[in-house]
């Protein structure tokens, strides 16, 4: 098998191309389906979020499309130029492909270091990609692994029950700035991942009044309904300005290109604020708020590198995820090691069947002619039952000595290094088992997502 992993993240590409690259729930399936179509024989998970697009691709080795098709195909179905694709894209092969899979799983890749929410997103990936038929045996046991892996390293490490994120300590800064929030009014600027789960922790402080503001009507209602604010919790964009003369607190989390709060667009509303005091938590990158509004009188703004480094100082933190990426990544080593083993298992069973065959076909070949050579019992002092018995042992026995060499050389075990994708395709173009090696991975898997373990 060859697992291939292509796709950007907060690190590599900016929010303008990640929201190009973005493929919602609704189109998921058509993209999929797209993939189907594609690459016959390939299994595929994307993994698309406000902060990354991964295309996790299993195939086997003798067929896997190269990395380069499959960046051209997420090109075509996301209308981004392959040349902005390509600059911006990382690339994993084989076990570290798994192993950056069980590191996001974790929370250990997120923008915010720990956070729980992407585990749920790589949930629903997983879950969207077994209905649409592109998630197969071998993704089905990738992401099952990494689903059980990680929620085993954030609770054996003690991260899952730290509770600590970018959303509790914008909270946390927030509570340290007002003494009660029943007369405050919570601002939320966008309606990303990030953004909800600030405001969900933010409502446990019972403010007075609550709305969302976003460029997208549809989603700022979307998230004002999930918020329990119902339609008339969503305001439109051209009341920005008036919403925030209105606040105590607002929480940004666009993927604006430029900053949506600048320090001329503020000073032209402070007035009409009377100084109160405004408290202002930009969680998007790039930023939504100008640095310099955080220097305005009764003014106080912090990023989410400001929240990042307050994370960073919490007593035990560091050492729990350094304890969480290590579970992890054993996790995912034991899980690379069952796939590779498996991939060797199904090629030697193919060899055999196909060694055994000629075998045969060369044992009654010359049990025929030894049949008919005159005298042959007298000759050879056997009967012709003794005869075959003979031969078919001898077959056996040649069998065996053939694969012993290569199945030493393949054993992916703990005295021998890991199996390539290359050696298996290399075997199975020497003995012609390329047709024969793809059938079982080509036919549906019977084990589906368990939401219970997921």
């Amino acid at each position: 098998m060859r697992l291939v992993l292509i796709g950007i993240n907060h690190r590599t590409a900016p929010v303008a191309l990640r929201d190009q690259l973005a493929v919602d729930a609704q189109r998921l399936p058509e993209v999929l389906a797209a993939f189907r179509e594609a690459f016959k024989h390939g299994e595929a998970v994307l993994l698309s979020t406000c902060n990354r697009t991964e295309l996790y691709m299993a195939a086997p080795a003798t067929v896997a499309p190269e990395p380069d098709a499959l960046m051209d195909f997420l090109a075509r179905q996301t209308g981004v130029p392959l040349s902005a694709l390509a600059a911006a894209t990382t690339l994993f092969e084989q076990a570290d492909a798994a192993s950056h899979l069980f590191r996001v799983t974790a929370g250990l890749d997120a923008m915010a270091v720990g956070e729980s929410q992407v585990l749920g997103q790589v949930r629903r990936a997983y879950e969207a990609a077994g209905t649409a038929g592109t998630a197969r045996r071998a993704l089905h046991r990738l992401f099952q692994a990494a689903l059980q892996g990680a929620r085993k390293a954030r609770r054996e490490s003690g991260v899952e029950a730290m509770d600590q994120s970018i959303s509790t300590m914008a909270v946390e800064f927030a509570g340290g700035l007002f003494e009660s929030f029943d007369d405050k009014v919570v601002v939320g600027v966008g309606a990303g991942e990030i953004t909800k789960a600030t405001l969900l922790r933010m409502q446990k402080l019972n403010p007075a009044r609550m709305c969302v503001v976003n460029r997208s009507a549809p989603a700022g209602v979307a998230l004002a309904h999930d918020l329990g604010l119902g339609a008339a919790g969503a305001k439109p964009w051209d009341e920005l300005d008036r919403v925030l003369v209105e606040a105590d607190v607002v929480i940004t989390g666009t993927a604006a290109n430029e900053p949506v709060i600048t320090l001329d667009r503020f000073r032209s509303l402070a007035k009409s604020r009377r100084n109160r005091p405004l408290f202002l938590i930009d969680l998007a990158v790039p930023r939504d708020v100008e640095p310099d509004v955080g220097k305005l009188p009764n003014v106080y703004l912090y990023n989410i590198d400001d929240l990042n480094k307050a994370l960073s100082k919490v007593p035990g933190r560091r050492e729990n995820i350094v304890a969480c990426d290590a579970i992890a990544m054993a996790s995912a080593a034991a899980c690379w090691g069952q796939l590779e083993r498996r991939d060797v298992g199904k090629v030697v069973r193919k060899l055999r069947t196909k060694l055994s065959s000629i075998g045969d076909a060369e044992q009654q070949r010359t049990a025929r002619k030894l049949a008919a050579l005159p005298q042959t019992q007298e000759t050879l002092g056997a009967t012709p039952d003794e005869l075959n018995r003979l031969l078919e042992e001898h077959t056996h026995r040649l069998i065996n000595k053939i694969l012993h060499l290569p199945l030493t050389r393949l054993d992916p075990g703990p005295n021998h290094d890991h199996v390539e994708g290359a050696d298996l395709g290399a075997l199975c173009r020497l003995f012609g088992l390329d047709e024969e090696a793809l059938a079982d991975d080509t036919q549906p898997d019977d084990t589906q997502p368990n939401k219970e373990d997921a």
